[in-house]
């Protein structure tokens, strides 16, 4: 986890940071250099923390009689503001699930691995603990970021997820801990070594609300696409390529967990690629192949996004295989796609 002397390396995306601009729309501000601040980003870049900072106090500045802008800004975010991050944890099946999606996917957002996901007990209850370590005078930013994690999950993953405590490195005055109080809706600590959300194991098993379209949409039009590449009689490699698109995003992409999803041992499923003279290292690099040069062409996913679909740990691993396929780098790749 990162600390207070490597808070350079934590950013926030340029899809974020548009909360911005749709908060300075609801209260009515022109702010026009700060508009054409955020305006300067495109949703997929990279944003300074240092950075959304600055932007922050200069827009509350706008509005010194406001109690909580931090919460009044948070309760606008979507999940077009949150990226692959956010689609990907509301694609889960349970609020467990969504939670290690988050975890896995959270250097798609901050640019690194920020957050601590552990068990725990508090008030012999069993709980789950979400720690990032305070970035040095950044209150409103964690604020913001804080909230709006709460208020995307009660939006869009489960409608009421009971919050046992939460905690802030700061000290804010009475009327901010009045309106941070009244927004968790449970017992919020102030000057705590550090920024923790505490609530029920329990709530773990909690449905989501409802699949989120956008990214099933996409995984599912991206198999589609593959499947046509895959002869029409070979039901056996179109039900595994469909599968293999599934899990990808997971960074679970392994024979052994593909075979239960087919219904069948590992020894059988790769007896039958042998029959077809594959080898499952062959599949999964054509599969991540197609799926690459599909991704790459959708504009609105980063390359370290794509690598991250595609089960990469890293944007250079992705990097290098792409140039093994196509003898090219990824963003030469995309240029020559925009330019045909």
């Amino acid at each position: 986890m990162p600390t207070l002397q490597s808070a350079g390396i934590i950013r926030v995306t340029g899809s974020w940071i548009r909360l911005l601009t749709d908060w300075l729309d609801r209260v009515g501000a022109e702010a026009p250099a700060l508009r054409a601040a955020v305006a300067a980003y495109s949703p997929t870049d990279n944003v300074p923390i240092a950075d959304w900072s600055r932007m922050l106090e200069q827009a509350f500045a706008l509005r010194p009689q406001d109690r909580a802008p931090t919460l009044d800004l948070a309760s606008l975010v979507t999940l077009a503001h949150t990226g692959v991050l956010g689609y990907l944890a509301a694609a889960c099946d349970n609020l467990g699930q969504a939670l290690l999606s988050y975890q896995r996917f959270e250097q798609l957002f901050y640019g690194a691995s920020i957050a601590q996901i552990s068990a725990e007990a508090q008030d012999n209850t069993p709980c789950v603990s979400i720690r990032w370590q305070p970035l040095p005078a950044m209150a409103q930013v964690e604020e913001v970021a804080i909230a709006a994690l709460v208020a995307i999950t009660r939006q869009h993953l489960v409608r009421d997820v009971p919050l046992l405590s939460v905690h802030f490195h700061h000290q804010p005055d009475a009327q901010r801990r009045q309106a941070l109080e009244a927004f968790f809706g449970c017992p919020v600590l102030f000057g705590q070594p550090q920024i923790r959300l505490v609530f029920a194991a329990s709530v773990l098993t909690l449905p989501l609300m409802r699949g989120e379209p956008g990214l099933r949409g996409l995984l599912e039009e991206q198999a589609s696409s593959m499947l046509r590449a895959v002869p029409e009689s070979d039901e056996f490699l179109r039900q595994l390529q469909a599968e293999l698109v599934r899990v990808l995003p997971e960074g679970e992409a392994t024979i052994e967990s593909l075979a239960p999803r087919l219904f069948c041992s590992v020894r059988t499923l790769q007896r039958r690629l042998d029959a077809k003279q594959l080898t499952w290292k062959a599949l999964l690099d054509r599969t991540r192949e197609q799926l690459a040069c599909q991704y790459l062409a959708d504009h609105s996913l980063s390359l370290l996004e794509v690598s991250m679909l595609l089960g990469y740990r890293n944007q250079g691993t992705f990097s290098r295989a792409f140039r093994r396929w196509r003898a090219m780098s990824p963003l030469a790749f995309r240029q020559q796609l925009r330019c045909s």
